[in-house]
């Protein structure tokens, strides 16, 4: 274990060991065994607790990494699904207030003024900020312990540059901003490459409306799971 390693960062790191031998020491190229989708999604819908250990599906899944990447696949969706409901349910009560806010400002802009040759408002601009992940500690969650300082954001359009852990990989991320791990605020997407030896990516997100305060910035490399760091909005 790396010293001061925090439990959550611990494992963080074993789960992604456990993934890894899995994928790379159990080849099945001829799907010999093979449980099939259905049996996979069904795994994948379950908590992975005691009750999977005697199941045969799950044996073969663990020893399968044909089937292990399937059924990773399986569980990254089911994840961005739940998000979506709970981002459908939030526009729902969100789409009331706006149509509101429209109704008035129409009736607003028929009475003022003509201004047609009033100067445009300038696009707004996303002020550069580098977020550097190589050296951080993980945690799962806000209960998550980490002895390393948060990560500083400022109540603005900001344009970041993240710079992610040593040894990862190119290719597909995702970036969410939240107040938890099953509470994400703001989204984005984005690809990383590798320069002079650092995996980075850009996104934009704009954290002018967010209140000040503690959250987390959640990265993984589609369809990978998420790993989460302390943040903190000025």
């Amino acid at each position: 274990m790396p010293r001061d390693e925090s439990p959550d960062a611990q494992y963080e790191r074993l789960k992604r060991q456990l993934q890894d031998s899995i994928l790379n020491d159990y080849p099945n190229p001829e799907r010999k065994g093979c449980p099939g989708d259905a049996a996979l999604a069904e795994l994948a819908a379950r908590p992975l607790d005691d009750s999977v250990e005697g199941d045969p599906n799950w044996h073969h899944v663990t020893h399968c990494a044909e089937c292990y990447r399937e059924f990773l696949g399986f569980r990254a969706e089911i994840r961005r699904r739940a998000r979506a409901r709970r981002v459908r349910v939030g526009l729902g009560f969100g789409a009331a207030a706006i149509l509101a806010t429209a109704g008035a400002f129409f009736v607003i802009r028929q009475s003022a003024p003509d201004h047609s040759k009033r100067p445009q408002i300038a696009e707004r601009a996303f002020r550069p900020r580098i977020v550097d992940l190589e050296g951080r500690s993980m945690t799962r969650s806000e209960g998550g312990k980490d002895e390393t300082k948060p990560i500083l954001l400022e109540r603005e359009p900001e344009e970041l540059t993240i710079r992610l852990p040593v040894g990862s990989k190119p290719g597909v991320y995702e970036v969410q901003l939240s107040k938890s791990a099953d509470q994400p605020l703001a989204s984005a997407r984005g690809a990383a490459t590798i320069r002079n030896g650092t995996t980075a990516l850009t996104a934009k997100v704009d954290l002018s409306n967010f209140e000040p305060g503690n959250y987390f910035i959640c990265v993984r490399r589609v369809p990978w799971d998420w790993t989460c760091y302390p943040a903190v909005i000025k």
